[in-house]
């Protein structure tokens, strides 16, 4: 099991009283007496794009923290509802400009120095249709092809373990 903490809440987002804890199923669980709300922690999902053609890989320029000014493959969160597929394409799609053609998960890896929170982060090795790259300017400064040797500073823990996985081969 991951070791993950959740956010610690005290009172109820839904009536404002201050919650209690109950034992259910075997856990201990924050809860509303007077709404009968029940807080069940979740782990939030990003989803990123690797996208390689000859011998360079897909990458964007953060335009907002964290890590601004530092570079990552393309992807985002998973919206509630989405399946991870979805949330692929709807990113590739915002960020790059880019349709994908077919997806390989290459690992899930948990964030260790997100400021916001601890999520699990699934990397997709992504064969995109060829066409013109659009940035998305509200997220990113710019979008750019790097040769997997010689990559520019990146900022998440986890894009930095999948480079350095695609620089050794894509061996694990």
């Amino acid at each position: 099991m991951l070791k993950i903490k959740p956010p610690d809440y005290q009172f109820c987002p839904f009536c404002a009283k201050k919650l209690q804890m109950r034992i259910e199923e075997g856990k201990e669980r924050k809860y509303c007496t007077s709404c009968c709300w029940t807080y069940y922690p979740r782990v939030a999902q990003g989803i990123s794009a690797v996208i390689i053609k000859k011998g360079k890989v897909l990458l964007v320029k953060r335009k907002r923290e964290p890590f601004k000014g530092t570079w990552m493959f393309p992807g985002g969160f998973m919206d509630f509802g989405e399946h991870p597929l979805e949330t692929l394409k709807r990113e590739i799609k915002e960020e790059t400009g880019l349709k994908i053609k077919k997806a390989k998960l290459i690992d899930i890896l948990k964030t260790k120095n997100d400021p916001r929170d601890v999520y699990l982060a699934f990397f997709y090795e992504t064969e995109v249709f060829d066409g013109p790259l659009k940035n998305d300017d509200e997220e990113n400064e710019k979008i750019d092809w790097f040769d997997i040797q010689k990559p520019p500073k990146m900022g998440f823990d986890t894009n930095l373990k999948i480079m350095k996985l695609l620089q050794k081969g894509g061996k694990k």
